[in-house]
């Protein structure tokens, strides 16, 4: 929906991309109606004692799902992949986890190093997060393409 069906738009306001929560909370959105629909728990914020998670996703206690969405000019970007969500991980008790990134510009070579940091780390046969790109940026309408 937001590459291909104009959601992107909500992310901004005036021209200037909104607050990363925002982004966040319409995923909270999305997910939840998702989730009643599956008998899937999911919780917003959920702090285990390493600080608030974005998303834990349940089937019970054996089957948890974490993700931490991010902007990508969010300026700990790297930090967030290779610490962050694996603290949560650990605090969490968490087996499988994603880390989305909504990327809003055009230069990308942040998120170039954390694929980089993600195929070394499954080279090594290391367990790592899944991780998610999603093409949020401004788009000029099909009648404008050249």
């Amino acid at each position: 929906l937001i590459e291909n069906n104009g959601l992107n738009e909500v992310l901004y306001f005036k021209n200037k991309l909104r607050n990363e929560r925002y982004a966040q909370l319409l995923f909270y959105a999305i997910s939840d109606i998702y989730c009643k629909v599956n008998n899937i728990d999911v919780s917003r914020e959920s702090n285990a004692g390493t600080g608030a998670l974005d998303f834990k996703f349940s089937l019970g206690y054996n089957i948890k799902i974490n993700v931490e969405l991010k902007y990508s000019k969010n300026s700990n970007l790297v930090k967030g992949y290779t610490e962050q969500l694996q603290r949560y991980n650990q605090a969490e008790k968490s087996h499988y986890s994603i880390y989305l990134i909504l990327n809003t510009s055009i230069k990308n070579t942040t998120i170039k190093k954390i694929e980089e940091i993600r195929r070394k780390t499954i080279l090594e046969g290391k367990k790592t997060p899944d991780l998610i790109l999603v093409d949020a940026r401004k788009k000029p309408s099909a009648s404008r393409l050249k």
